[in-house]
């Protein structure tokens, strides 16, 4: 009786022992597997005014030995026809110029809303959320004042986000169709920064396609005119990582084994 009971009681130490570890190996796998991690691009360059329409721009951005890239395109819409257009990067930012601005001088080179409503699509390769971008305000005329209203966008697509998006020459719906997601507002006025554009509660708003445009809407009739630059999106990893998902299986395992060979023993 002695041996029996002390040998019960080191295989209930061992049980609560391999317990502990599953358990450990379960908070493991169900925390997230890595917090919101903060990407921000810089969208400069020293290109010209205007060139090829429908050309794009890839940028990246690396945290945490982590990389996340995107393909950006201009477009232009009026009449709900979209056209390509030409994306030029400068030292503020992005800008556009559309098939009806001819060079781009003048400050028509901005992502803006005079006669055609420019936009600028962003594919990503990971689902991201915008968290800010710096608007940069200009004029079109001298007696114009300067706005930086802006429409955002998001939605999901099968397209890789290195391969072209056949646009061109369709309807303003096929471009709804990809942003599926809830599209909003981003107010400015003539004062250039930096802009909050994850307007609620925060993981709402994810997608691996973004767009930035001159305000579709234009509540205040003024026209929009900016670039764009310091493009900050969040991204979460939303997969475990293959080690927590061998550690959960193997302390299940042996749990099972350890409760097993604890019925045996009750039963010799």
């Amino acid at each position: 009786m002695p041996w029996q009971d002390t040998h019960r009681g080191n295989e209930f130490m061992r049980l609560k022992s391999l317990a502990i570890l599953s358990a450990s190996a379960l908070a493991l796998v169900t925390a997230p597997a890595a917090n919101a991690a903060t990407f921000v691009f810089d969208l400069v360059g020293n290109s010209s005014l205007s060139g090829t329409f429908g050309n794009a721009r890839t940028f990246s951005a690396t945290t945490a030995g982590k990389t996340i890239n995107v393909r950006a395109t201009a477009w232009s819409a009026q009449s709900n026809i979209v056209r390509s257009s030409f994306l030029g990067a400068y030292s503020n930012g992005l800008g556009v110029t559309n098939r009806g601005e001819g060079n781009g001088a003048n400050n028509t080179h901005t992502v803006d809303n005079d006669g055609r409503t420019d936009f600028i699509l962003f594919q990503f390769d990971k689902p991201v959320e915008f968290l800010s971008g710096r608007f940069t305000a200009y004029k079109l005329c001298d007696s114009c004042t300067a706005d930086t209203d802006a429409s955002i966008d998001f939605g999901t697509t099968a397209t890789a986000w290195g391969s072209g998006l056949s646009l061109d020459n369709t309807n303003i719906s096929v471009v709804n169709g990809i942003l599926n997601g809830a599209g909003y507002e981003a107010l400015g006025g003539s004062t250039s920064g930096i802009r909050d554009l994850q307007p609620g509660a925060a993981g709402q708003k994810v997608g691996n396609i973004w767009m930035v445009a001159s305000s579709f809407i234009n509540q205040d009739g003024k026209k929009d005119s900016f670039k764009f630059d310091d493009l900050a999106v969040s991204y979460i990893d939303p997969l475990p990582e293959p080690g927590s998902w061998a550690l959960m299986l193997g302390g299940f395992g042996m749990v099972g084994f350890a409760l097993r060979r604890r019925r045996t023993l009750a039963t010799a």
